[in-house]
This record gives structure tokens, C-alpha cells and sequence, in this order.
């Protein structure tokens, strides 16, 4: 896939014509990361910027004691790393292919030029910027006000909505993701994050088949959020 192709879609990049796209896709490099690897860390250069083309990509912060709190999962057509653009002399966490992963990399003084050459670009970056604040502040919020339960049923209301397939059994998150890695997402331990997954379980809000959460109970969950 040409990258202009790739980048047509994206919030970054939007309102440009097609000839500036083609001609920004050249700027573009490909790099491809096996599932695992680390594509950067907080002690690393942050002189790039990232477009996911194929795969997933988990962008996470970790503790002294190495307990991880899972920031963000980027998907296909999803950039990360903008920040470096704005605070350049080190990346602010830690992005980890969750898949193998074709990514499509520029470099932060591509994005300088870019910015110059075309305004609205700086003007779709601070929007990008904008909402990772929002995501941030809501993570705060949950993690400050709500008990893991309620941590859990926002997150998999938030998978539901990502990831969801609407079956006559209910609502299956068409993506496997382990009970390490759900605790990542929401800030609590694998045996806590079990336990509360097996009261929603009982409480007939959830079930786990074939690896796979189903939502069975769309309003429960949402007054767990509530009132978790």
C-alpha cells in the first residue's frame, strides 16, 4: 500500500489535497516490529513520529517495581508519538507491538516541514494532542474515583465499542486480550483483575468464551461505571 494511501485517512492529515499527500508519503519510511518488540522507550530519541499500517501497537508506562499501566492501544490508520514533535529530547513512554506490525515512521524534522509547508497540518496535530489529553485525564479520573470494578466495566464498555460483533448471544470483543493485559489497561493486579471478572461473570454481566469476553448486559455495565 502507497503510504499516501495510508496516511489519506488520518486526523493529521486531513483537508489536504491529494497531490500535498503524495507528496508527504515520500517523507514516510516503512519499519516492521516483531509481536513483542519494543519500537521505543522513555530513554530513547524522540525524533520520530509513527502511522500503525498493519497491527497493534500498546503504548504503556512501567513502575520501579515493574508494574505497566497500559496508556493507549493504537490499531490500523492510528498514529503515536506526536508528542515528540512539541518535546522532542525523549519519548514520554514506552510503545510495544502487541502484533507483528508494519508502521510507516517520520522523522520529527519531516513534521517540522511539514507543519511549514502546510499550516493545516499544526492545526490537525494540536487536535490529535488535544484528545490524548482528554484520554489522559479520564484515565486519571478512573484510576482516582472508581474501584476496579467499575474500572473494568468502563474499559470493556470502551472494548465493547472498539471491538464489538453484535451476536444473538450477546456482544462478542472480536480480539483476545489476556487477564495481565486487561489489568494493564485499567491499573490493578492480574489476581484482582481475575476475581472481579468472575463476579461479572456471576452477575450474568459478562461472559468469557473461547478466550474472548462477551457482553451480556450493556445497561449493567454502564451503571457499574456509574456507581462502581
Amino acid at each position: 500500500m502507497a503510504t499516501a494511501d495510508c496516511i489519506a485517512d488520518q486526523e493529521l492529515f486531513e483537508g489536504l489535497t491529494d497531490a500535498a499527500l503524495a507528496k508527504l508519503g515520500d517523507r514516510f519510511s516503512l519499519v516492521t516490529f516483531r509481536k513483542g518488540e519494543l519500537i521505543y522507550s522513555p530513554f530513547d530519541r524522540g525524533d520520530a513520529m509513527y502511522l500503525v499500517q498493519a497491527g497493534r501497537v500498546r503504548l504503556y508506562r512501567s513502575a520501579p517495581d515493574g508494574r505497566q499501566l497500559t496508556l493507549a492501544m493504537m490499531d490500523e490508520g492510528m498514529t503515536f508519538g506526536q508528542l515528540t514533535v512539541l518535546d522532542p529530547p525523549t519519548h514520554d513512554s514506552y510503545a510495544e507491538a502487541m502484533t507483528d506490525c508494519i508502521l510507516r515512521m517520520v522523522r520529527v524534522a519531516e513534521v517540522e516541514r511539514m507543519v511549514a509547508d502546510h499550516p493545516l497540518v499544526a492545526v490537525n496535530l494540536l487536535r490529535t494532542l488535544t484528545q490524548r489529553l482528554h484520554d489522559a485525564e479520564d484515565q486519571l479520573e478512573s484510576l482516582a474515583f472508581r474501584g476496579v470494578s467499575a474500572r473494568l466495566a468502563c474499559k470493556l464498555l470502551e472494548l465493547m465499542d472498539r471491538y464489538g460483533r453484535v451476536t444473538r448471544d450477546g456482544i462478542r470483543i472480536d480480539e483476545r486480550f489476556t487477564h495481565m493485559q486487561l489489568a494493564e489497561m485499567i491499573g490493578t493486579s492480574r489476581e484482582t483483575l481475575t476475581k472481579v471478572i468472575n463476579e461479572l461473570r456471576e452477575s450474568g454481566l459478562i461472559d468469557i468464551r473461547d478466550r474472548m469476553v462477551w457482553v451480556l448486559n450493556v445497561d449493567g455495565l454502564e451503571q457499574l461505571k456509574q456507581t462502581g
